[in-house]
């Protein structure tokens, strides 16, 4: 079973969602601050972290930071307040979704099906063009990169681990799988959550920007993924 550790310090809300989720068959652990999540997380090591953005002893982000370190397990921010801020804050950290409160425990239990879906799942092309076939055992090789789709996993051209959070992941796949063609913010998030998902354009910005860091060289003089004013984003590396 997979296990949920909800991080909120509204008691009330903190149970009707535990219960909810006992409810759908996850295991939950439950934390109202930033020292009883390390207790927890450390004792329980959870499948997925729901964490609420302010907490008595500290922020969410705080948490969301130092868990990026060392781990990509799944984090869904619980935020009181629509702070765009706050949102490109988590995504820069590395966040995999956020929810706004009040929410309701059948939302929160669909996005994290989604998210566990995402992860679990052996990735399929999101944006099929026929122009990428993905090689041998699903390998695709760009620049000096190699990115390994079933096993979701990115070196660097000297062959050390790049770290990918889910969503980071799923970007990349998206354009890897459409090279050196115009995408736009819009189809982006179609393609990352669904046409029905409430995203903005900010949320691809900062998912972008995060890629543009790893994907850094010095042999390149630009960055691989180009900036098109007024229209979207552009995979500028040969795929292979």
């Amino acid at each position: 079973m997979d296990r949920i550790l909800i991080v909120e310090d509204d008691a009330e809300l903190r149970g009707e969602l535990a219960e909810a989720l006992e409810d759908a068959a996850f295991e939950v652990d439950e934390a109202g601050s930033l020292a009883e999540f390390w207790a927890t997380y450390a004792a329980r090591m959870p499948t997925v972290v729901v964490l609420d953005m302010t907490l008595p002893d500290g922020r969410g982000l705080e948490i969301a930071m130092e868990l990026r370190k060392t781990s990509q397990i799944p984090i869904l921010f619980l935020s009181g307040r629509n702070d765009e801020i706050d949102r490109i804050v988590g995504l820069e950290l590395g966040a995999d979704d956020f929810i706004n409160k009040p929410c309701s425990p059948r939302e929160l239990i669909a996005r994290i099906n989604a998210i566990l879906r995402r992860v679990k799942a052996a990735p399929a092309p999101a944006v099929p063009t026929g122009q990428n076939d993905s090689g041998p055992g699903g390998m695709v090789r760009f620049d000096g990169f190699a990115l390994d789709m079933p096993a979701m996993e990115l070196s660097a051209p000297d062959g050390s681990a790049i770290p990918l959070t889910t969503a980071e992941f799923d970007l990349l796949r998206i354009f890897v799988d459409a090279p050196q063609r115009v995408l736009s913010r819009d189809h982006l998030l179609d393609a990352l959550r669904g046409a029905d998902w409430a995203g903005y354009d900010r949320t691809i910005d900062g998912l972008v920007s995060r890629l543009r860091r790893k994907l850094a060289s010095d042999d390149r003089p630009g960055p691989m993924i180009k900036t098109v004013r007024g229209a979207g984003y552009m995979f500028c590396a040969p795929v292979t």
